[in-house]
């Protein structure tokens, strides 16, 4: 083999072992900045005489792996996984939403305990309206080729709320997705970046469009 022959077939095998290394490496888990943004989140309760009051329950998380936020597979079968920096899960969306909903202009009273509509009495409910629900989907999948990775995220939650004064509950479900392909360099930034992309989208609809719950609420006061 000549000289110049040898010195591509070395950086060739150079190149493919810098390619391989992260799913030679060993399974790792990296922490990510979960978190909701509320610097835009507009006011829900404009013209209210009085605040009104919401008892936020903890969200449930119901997914099949609660450890976890997500994780980024290798073609060899190594597999990374990513978690919140914060706490939890359950900890990090339920502070989320107190944020929220503080934020929208409700007078928020944290409630220790998950929400179950079926058993909750509404002489108990420590306000004019209660908020609690599940998680039933937060997570994030990247999967790597041999140059680039494709990635994808969704978010579904099951939301219950109560109105004590007509004793009412209202259920929604709120979904959000992303996806992205053939990235090049994948880092645990752009898993970071897309998390959070859902969970914005999912948070924001919460109160869109809510005019008949708007109008419950303000007439319970």
């Amino acid at each position: 083999m000549k000289k110049n022959d040898w010195s591509c077939f070395l950086a060739g095998v150079m190149l493919l072992s810098l390619l391989f290394l992260g799913g030679c490496a060993g399974s790792r888990t990296y922490l990510l900045d979960l978190r909701y943004d509320t610097s835009k989140t507009p006011p829900f309760l404009s013209g209210a005489d009085k605040p009104v009051t919401l008892a936020v329950y903890n969200m449930q998380d119901a997914r099949p792996d609660r450890l976890y936020l997500g994780r980024w597979v290798y073609r060899d079968g190594t597999v990374n996984f990513f978690k919140p920096d914060m706490g939890t899960i359950e900890q990090v969306v339920t502070k989320s939403f107190v944020q929220l909903l503080e934020k929208a202009g409700f007078k928020v009273v944290p409630v220790s305990g998950y929400l179950d509509p079926a058993k909750e009495k509404f002489n108990d409910i420590q306000g004019d309206a209660a908020l609690g629900g599940t998680i039933e989907a937060l997570w994030l999948e990247a999967k790597k080729a041999v140059l680039t990775t494709d990635s994808s995220a969704k978010m579904r939650l099951r939301i219950h709320w109560g109105i004590a004064k007509t004793r009412t509950w209202i259920t929604k479900t709120i979904e959000a997705n992303a996806q992205e392909t053939d990235r090049p360099f994948y880092k645990p930034e752009n898993a970071q970046a897309m998390i959070n992309e859902v969970f914005k989208d999912g948070l924001d609809r919460l109160l869109k469009d809510e005019t008949a719950l708007r109008e419950n609420l303000l007439s319970s006061k």
